[in-house]
């Protein structure tokens, strides 16, 4: 789409011009109306200039920069004639405008291209060529370009595009059923895939509880460590003192018979938490086999909740133990765990022994 109207330089003119015609002094009622109906629809192509580029593409691509170089031109004189011949020019604009928009014209431009229309011998003979010629000739001329325009063409293509569009169709429509059954076959596949390593949901529960015990296995080593050292500190800082007081060892004699109670009583409880700690360790370990072993199994057994009822029909024990298996509690073995008074007791029967 051209634009003529809607631009800086074109309002400019537009609005320049209307304040030129502001200015005449009309020797008549004719030449007041005329002035009237070109200040009218100038105005209008000032105000509103989008309507105007879209809805008057013809005369815009046959006389728009015509149009506004007669409007910009300050050298000649606004004469009846050249007044007469901006009036033509504004009228073609104005008629286009009404044989392009579906509602009827407003009231003001319905009676401005009356007056025209009523008044046509008054106009100068150039004017009324122009006139006459957007009467009669210009909507036969513009339905002519429209319908010789690359849009008419193509509806006129209509049937050739439908006979094109139809095939386009039938291949879309084989291409497509052909990704249908691709991804149908996949979707079996992935049935299975997910039938094999995610059955009922069990896999997906343990590989998390896994996580979990893993982390938990970690920590209890972490503090394993931690034990071992504390358990060898005391008795190294011992060893150590006594090493650097090897030639004067009577002298610390006492202290070493009274920090000697402290630093066993200290390896006593660590040693007492060590095997505490080492049996959650190794009670977790056991743990984390045993949901191995219920992920092992939920990987062999596939569609388990279409097939078991007709197996159980069948025999009724065929699938018990793997339910037993599958279904029963992660066991921790906490048979062997030793009782808070087992440190305790061990301390008593140093202190017994030492003063004995």
């Amino acid at each position: 789409m051209k634009v003529l109207f809607d631009t800086n330089q074109s309002k400019t003119v537009l609005i320049k011009f209307k304040h030129k015609i502001d200015g005449l002094v009309p020797s008549d009622d004719f030449e007041k109306q005329r002035n009237s109906l070109i200040r009218l629809v100038v105005g209008a192509m000032e105000n509103r200039p989008g309507e105007w580029d879209s809805l008057c593409q013809i005369n815009i691509e046959w006389i728009g920069d015509q149009f506004i170089s007669r409007l910009s031109d300050e050298e000649k004189e606004l004469d009846k004639e050249r007044l007469d011949d901006i009036c033509s020019m504004c009228f073609r604009f104005l008629f286009e405008l009404y044989l392009s928009t579906k509602n009827n014209l407003s009231m003001e431009f319905e009676a401005a291209r009356r007056f025209v229309v009523n008044n046509v011998d008054s106009f100068e003979h150039h004017a009324k060529e122009q006139i006459e010629y957007a009467i009669r000739d210009m909507p036969i001329n513009i339905f002519k370009a429209i319908s010789n325009s690359d849009s008419i063409e193509s509806i006129k293509d209509f049937n050739a595009i439908s006979t094109k569009a139809e095939k386009l169709k039938e291949e879309w429509e084989k291409d497509l059923s052909a990704r249908e059954d691709r991804v149908n076959k996949l979707k079996e596949s992935l049935s299975e895939y997910e039938n094999g390593f995610n059955f009922v949901g069990l896999f997906q529960g343990f590989d998390d509880l896994a996580t979990e015990k893993s982390k938990e296995r970690d920590n209890i080593l972490f503090w394993l460590k931690v034990l071992s050292v504390l358990i060898v500190s005391p008795l190294l800082a011992e060893l150590v003192v006594i090493y650097k007081n090897i030639d004067n060892i009577s002298a610390i004699k006492d202290g070493l018979i009274v920090s000697i109670f402290p630093a066993l009583s200290l390896v006593a409880i660590a040693i007492y938490y060590f095997r505490v700690l080492l049996f959650n360790y190794k009670s977790v370990k056991s743990q984390l086999l045993q949901i191995d072993l219920r992920k092992t199994l939920c990987r062999f057994i596939q569609h388990y909740s279409e097939y078991s009822s007709e197996i159980k029909k069948q025999d009724s024990e065929s699938l018990a133990k793997f339910e037993n298996i599958i279904f029963s509690g992660i066991v921790t073995e906490d048979g062997n765990l030793p009782s808070t008074y087992d440190g305790v007791e061990q301390i008593v029967k140093l202190i017994k022994s030492t003063r004995s």
